[in-house]
């Protein structure tokens, strides 16, 4: 499949909107709900914490009064810039799936009490 494509009708997403909106996003073509898949999310963050890792063993050394925080800092950056845009080039997106219907004995989400059905009386 092509990267950052949707399934149904081809439309290419934008880069962007994959990283910003993983988890829920429409389709600009044919207004579909998509995601992007698990095995693209376990590989982005995999590859991620490795990155992370290299560079907080290079770093781990770092003398000064910061050395002890800065291969954390650096570890962090790391992760917060491989993931994404890993993602950004090889993610494959799929529809979304449906919420599941709340359990019998669950109760339904509170209302924020504003609006016409704020259940006040």
């Amino acid at each position: 499949m092509a990267i950052r494509t949707c399934p149904q009708c081809m439309a290419r997403v934008p880069a962007g909107a994959v990283v910003a909106y993983s988890d829920g996003m429409e389709c600009p073509g044919c207004k579909v709900q998509l995601e992007v898949s698990l095995g693209s999310r376990v590989l982005a963050t995999s590859l991620g914490l490795v990155f992370a890792g290299l560079v907080w063993r290079t770093t781990r050394w770092s003398g000064g009064s910061l050395g002890w925080v800065l291969p954390l800092v650096y570890s962090f950056l790391t992760f917060s810039v491989v993931a994404p845009v890993f993602l950004m080039l090889t993610a494959d997106l799929v529809g979304r799936r449906a919420e599941p219907p709340p359990a019998m004995g669950e109760a339904a989400p509170a209302s924020s009490g504003h609006g016409p059905d704020s259940g006040h009386h």
